[in-house]
């Protein structure tokens, strides 16, 4: 008799993505995406990232949220993946690592940009 294996040893887990995302319908569509596809999902506000960005054993991390003004101080950490249906190019310059996903996406999309933010 084979085992069966729980669901989360199903994907082997790959990097982080923080999700600050305001519409909560579009954070759990990211959230469902990512998590299938093996990544480590931590869904949270604004207040709660910025708290986690700035702890001293922070792990390396995606971010992706449609209010990348929020998280400026932390342009030069962080790769961004900048959910949006109208893209604000100062805020994709002021990232070190930044890639736009225009809504509505498709979650092939999703998925090829985290990949490509996890690779620089």
């Amino acid at each position: 008799m084979i085992p069966k294996l729980s669901r989360n040893h199903s994907a082997p887990q790959k990097e982080k993505a923080l999700v600050v995302v305001e519409d909560v319908l579009v954070s759990k569509l990211v959230r469902t995406v990512l998590q299938k596809h093996g990544y480590s999902v931590v869904t949270v506000g604004p207040s709660e990232a910025t708290g986690i960005l700035r702890s001293a054993n922070a792990p390396e991390e995606i971010l992706l949220t449609n209010a990348p003004s929020h998280f400026l101080e932390f342009a030069e950490k962080i790769p961004l993946l900048y959910l949006t249906s109208s893209p604000d190019p100062e805020m994709q310059a002021a990232f070190r690592s930044c890639r736009v996903v225009r809504k509505p996406f498709a979650p092939d999309e999703l998925v090829e940009a985290v990949a490509e933010l996890s690779r620089n």
